[in-house]
């Protein structure tokens, strides 16, 4: 090989490593557009985390080049340019003249063990401080408590506004989490089928949701705005469908917005297509699904013919707290409350939108009456749902097809769902 030709191995190489330090940086920099980026914190704890994750970040990188650069550094002093040097034409020494063998450095080999060590126990300092930060999720005996209750594959969440979640909750919503802005909302994590973990790395770190168990967990945002969150660990099959979305809004508007969750839904004036549309819920859906003020236990196997109240979320104790269907271990059966659905900005485990660019052009408070509602993707999960997000319905895992629906009978569903605000 021509000198030349080395020069430019040598120049490519070096390129292709500049290359991919300049990506790095920029994947670790431009956080913007990256919703699950846990490096553009905008809650108290979700910085604490941030604030260890860069340094360390950084030492790492510090590390990374000081190492590769001896590396390079190393090869380019006593590389092989075949018989330039002397050695054999192929470019490596003959056995007669290879370099003298030294068995080592000490002062080096004390150096490379002990700098090391020490920036791991500094390292380590920092993460246990952080650690200890996160874990301290003490709150007043009437602060609000959030029960958040993982299952396959969506989330449920059951305020308990006095603090008190030995009672059946005040209210129950599914997908979103919805906090006033800078208050520390407790959270009692729980699973009602598989370990579930939740994740919404703009706030805070990762807590595991695990079935017969029970993990406290605080919550805050510093600002307004909606945030993505991820289940991250694997729970079956749509396991990467099971998303979250937390949403922070001024502590006005959060009052607002409670004050109407509180309330039950009323049932549709007789008939209009939503009152068609009801017809059909209460004799296809409401097995499953729950509408405070309409839908009645009968329905789910039970022997009342009173309206939901929010006290089925009380029906068992322990580690089955807020399970209203009394199921096999490891089936949730349980599925979203849908008392205002229209509320939300996403259904499905918070896969699709529920309004289009609701998001950019709607504040949440005014989705139900301002916003374009997604039908095509609404009526398409209510057709067929396992083809939308892979399930097993048969298992009570996910929502069964309703193939027997016309599309009269879906529009008039739909119809009914728009009441519920």
């Amino acid at each position: 090989m021509s000198k030349r030709l080395k020069g430019l191995v040598w120049l490519s190489s070096l390129l292709v490593i500049a290359g991919a330090a300049v990506l790095i940086v920029i994947s670790i920099v431009v956080t913007d557009e990256h919703p699950l980026s846990t490096l553009s914190p905008v809650g108290r704890h979700g910085r604490e985390i941030a604030d260890l994750i860069n340094p360390i970040f950084i030492v790492a990188g510090v590390v990374f080049f000081l190492v590769q650069g001896a590396v390079l550094a190393l090869w380019w002093r006593y590389r092989v340019a075949g018989s330039d040097t002397g050695g054999g034409e192929h470019g490596y020494y003959e056995d007669d003249e290879f370099p003298e063998q030294v068995h080592g450095n000490n002062r080096l080999e004390i150096a490379w063990t002990l700098i090391p060590t020490a920036l791991l126990a500094v390292i380590s300092v920092f993460t246990l401080v952080v650690l200890f930060a996160l874990d301290d999720v003490e709150a007043s005996d009437d602060d609000m408590v959030v029960t958040v209750i993982g299952q396959q594959w969506w989330w449920e969440y059951q305020y308990h506004l006095d603090g008190d979640t030995t009672t059946p909750p005040d209210f129950v919503t599914a997908n979103e989490l919805v906090i006033p802005v800078g208050v520390d909302v407790p959270l009692d994590i729980k699973s009602r089928d598989v370990i579930h973990s939740f994740w919404i790395p703009k706030l805070n770190g990762k807590k595991d949701a695990v079935p017969g168990r029970s993990h406290d967990w605080v919550i805050q945002a510093e600002e307004p705005g909606r945030f993505r969150g991820q289940c991250t660990e694997f729970c079956g099959l749509s396991h990467g469908y099971m998303k979250m979305v937390a949403i922070a809004l001024p502590p006005g508007e959060f009052t607002q917005w409670r004050d109407n969750q509180i309330t039950a839904a009323s049932a549709p004036a007789e008939g209009t297509a939503a009152a068609a549309g009801w017809e059909v819920f209460s004799q296809q859906c409401a097995s499953c699904h729950v509408v405070n003020g309409l839908t009645t236990p009968v329905n789910r196997g039970g022997e009342s013919d009173t309206p939901d109240g929010w006290d089925i979320y009380g029906e068992f104790n322990g580690a089955n707290a807020g399970t209203y269907l009394a199921v096999d271990t490891l089936v949730a059966g349980a599925a979203p409350n849908l008392t205002h659905l229209m509320t939300r900005s996403t259904f499905a485990g918070s896969i699709y939108d529920l309004y289009l660019g609701a998001g950019e052009h709607v504040e949440y408070l005014e989705l139900a009456e301002a916003a374009t509602l997604n039908r095509g993707d609404l009526e398409a999960w209510i057709a067929n749902a396992p083809e939308r997000k892979p399930a097993d319905a048969n298992g009570l895992r996910g929502m069964p097809a309703r193939a027997g629906l016309s599309p009269e009978d879906i529009d008039n569903v739909v119809a009914f769902l728009s009441t519920l605000k």
